[in-house]
């Protein structure tokens, strides 16, 4: 038998949706009216397990305790943006030293490749203290605190592109939205 319809799906009303699923949602309302009017003539929201009332808003800047406790008392990053290279400061290259002035490929894009020169540091460096950390001419007066130091040099970047790689060194990810060094410092030390 054909229908006179194209098809035989309801029409929707005037709010989008058909009349029986408006029935549904609406049926589904009304139960829980009729549930929650049953339970309260039951006393059900007058026993000890009903919600307590909601407390004052907290301040989220408030001083808060720690997730556990911290050994260290602070942090002090230093981001030098447009400072001195670490090549010149606490990262000694000695092979970099040996091969000052040589041509090399270099890769100035991804998978672009052109010659350049090597450019050794013209600081000096020493080691210093007893862990005997390399540390340039350039912090004579650091040098005699080589052992307080934590210097990390295990970083690296999946991206050569500064911006990038800043965002990656900052949140562990090159994508914008994670939580930065800051706030796992919050974390681990309380606000």
């Amino acid at each position: 038998m054909a229908s006179d319809r194209r098809d035989d799906r309801p029409t929707p009303c005037a709010c989008g949706r058909t009349r029986r699923e408006f029935l549904w949602e609406a049926g589904a309302g009304f139960t829980g009216l009729a549930l929650t009017y049953l339970l309260d003539r039951d006393g059900f929201f007058k026993t000890a397990w009903a919600a307590s009332p909601p407390a004052a808003p907290a301040n989220p800047l408030a001083p808060r305790r720690p997730h556990y406790a911290p050994r260290a008392k602070s942090v002090i990053f230093l981001f030098m943006y447009g400072g001195p290279s670490q090549v010149d400061t606490f990262d000694y290259k000695p092979e970099l030293q040996r091969r000052d002035g040589q041509k090399v490929k270099i890769e100035v894009r991804r998978h672009s490749f052109s010659e350049g020169t090597l450019l050794a540091s013209r600081q000096k460096f020493e080691r210093h203290g007893r862990s005997g950390m390399w540390i340039s001419d350039l912090y004579p007066h650091l040098a005699g605190c080589a052992d307080e130091l934590a210097v990390v040099r295990s970083m690296y970047a999946d991206s050569f592109a500064h911006g990038s790689a800043m965002l990656q060194m900052n949140s562990g990810s090159l994508f914008q939205g994670r939580p930065c060094l800051g706030s796992w410092v919050s974390y681990g030390l309380g606000k």
